[in-house]
């Protein structure tokens, strides 16, 4: 790193002038000693670095990206095309499947996420509830798809024994007017949807409407928040009977 000696000492000898008095006179301006901020520009051809200063302190970031955290950023978004995959077929939370990929170890292009998804295969299992091979997928497969990572291609393919049955009837749309039946509004980012406080007769209960609300949406391994009137409702809450005739809105991280 460079730095300009010469400079350091003035702003150092003013800078301790002024603390003491409170305030300088520079050029018939009176300047408080609050008033006074001190930028540092770190120039290296080792790396990228961000400076940032309080008092006496001086503190550097490394901006430099290193490999694994690239590979961590490549594992995310295998993540991220298991869970597009998912939602494509129409799966919800709580379908056990096996995750199965088949990638071309020759060629150049695929070896930075083969390296990723072997080095943070721990991530990616906790990510998407669910187990990953590079084995022959079995003959229960829900969906395969070739997808596309940072121009790498491989196989993704879903398996499981998941049995599709008719819908509860939780959240339904109503082309000729509204339900005689108890019933709200779910909405997320201009998508609203109307949720009947009691499908099929079974009271909705939070932990039921969250799994509901991810299914509505695509909201697969994400974390939901559901508020009304600007609260959150939580998940152990069983009676949801306050919020007919009313909205509930969902944000996801």
């Amino acid at each position: 790193l460079t730095r300009d000696r010469t400079l350091e000492a003035v702003v150092s000898t003013q800078s301790t002038g002024m603390k003491e008095s409170g305030s300088r006179d520079i050029l018939g301006h009176i300047i408080q000693f609050d008033e006074l901020h001190v930028g540092y520009e770190v120039k290296s051809d080792s790396g990228s670095y961000a400076a940032a200063s309080m008092h006496n302190l001086l503190v550097l970031l490394d901006l430099t990206t290193d490999q694994e955290m690239m590979d961590e950023g490549l594992a995310r978004e295998v993540i991220n095309r298991i869970q597009k995959l998912r939602k494509k077929a129409k799966l919800v939370p709580t379908d056990k499947i096996s995750i199965f990929y088949k990638i071309d170890g020759k060629k150049k292009d695929n070896a930075d996420v083969m390296r990723a998804i072997k080095n943070y295969s721990d991530m990616i299992v906790t990510g998407v509830k669910a187990t990953l091979s590079d084995q022959q997928a079995p003959e229960n497969v829900i969906i395969s798809e070739e997808v596309d990572v940072k121009g790498s291609k491989f196989e993704l393919t879903l398996c499981g024994d998941v049995k599709k049955t008719v819908s509860s009837g939780a959240a339904v749309q109503w082309p000729q007017g509204r339900p005689t039946g108890q019933y709200f509004t779910v909405t997320h980012q201009g998508v609203s949807r109307e949720v009947l406080l009691a499908p099929n007769g079974n009271q909705l209960s939070a932990m039921r409407l969250e799994n509901e609300v991810k299914a509505m949406f695509g909201l697969f391994g994400r974390s939901v928040t559901m508020s009304h009137q600007g609260s959150p409702i939580k998940c152990s809450t069983r009676d949801l009977t306050f919020l007919s005739g009313s909205t509930v809105t969902i944000t996801a991280a």
